[in-house]
This record gives structure tokens, C-alpha cells and sequence, in this order.
């Protein structure tokens, strides 16, 4: 119990922080831009996913989002590791071109 207490009692520097937020907000962007092209004729090719929207879409967006923060969750309890940084070094711009590219296709749908 006493390496959980000093492992979330950690500093979190605020580059680290900031990062998992904006990965936690573009996965948001994505859950529901994903939910709005699905209203428009578009498909879910990922198959975990089309069996959470057949379950609902509430369902949907909290396993969507609940997946994402574990494991930005795994990422904040491991600050200046080098697997935590290279998951950020790769997380961030994935999910950055991500929203880019769901927004693209407001444009297209």
C-alpha cells in the first residue's frame, strides 16, 4: 500500500501533465466526431469499437475514454521514464493528426 501512496504522491512535472490532458481531450474530440460521422453514413472499422456502438453510444465513449486514461493514467505514474516519454513522444502527435483528421472530414461529409 505504501509504494501505491508514493507512486501517486509523485510530482508531476507539468510538461508530462499537460501532455495526458491534451491526449485525454483529443480523445474526447475523436469519441465524438467519430459519433457524428457515424450519423452521416460513415463506418467504425475498428471492431472493439463497432461492438461498443452497438451496445450504445454512452458505452461507447466511456470505455473509449475510460482505455485512454488508463493508460495516460500508466504514463503520469511513470514520469521521466523512458517508456513514459516515448509513449507521450508517440501518443501526442498521434492524437494530434487524429483531430486533424476527423475534423477534415466535417469538411467532406
Amino acid at each position: 500500500m505504501e509504494t501505491i501512496r508514493r507512486a501517486i504522491a509523485r510530482p508531476l512535472d507539468t510538461r508530462t501533465a499537460l501532455l495526458c490532458l491534451a491526449i485525454l481531450a483529443l480523445n474526447l474530440l475523436d469519441a465524438f466526431a467519430t459519433l457524428r460521422h457515424l450519423e452521416h453514413g460513415a463506418q467504425e472499422l475498428n471492431p472493439f469499437m463497432l461492438a461498443l456502438l452497438h451496445r450504445g453510444a454512452g458505452q461507447f465513449l466511456i470505455v473509449k475514454h475510460l482505455l485512454a486514461s488508463a493508460g495516460v493514467i500508466g504514463i503520469a505514474l511513470h514520469p521521466g521514464r523512458r517508456a513514459a516519454d516515448v509513449a507521450l513522444f508517440i501518443l501526442f502527435p498521434l492524437y494530434a493528426l487524429l483531430a486533424v483528421y476527423q475534423i477534415a472530414l466535417f469538411y467532406v461529409m
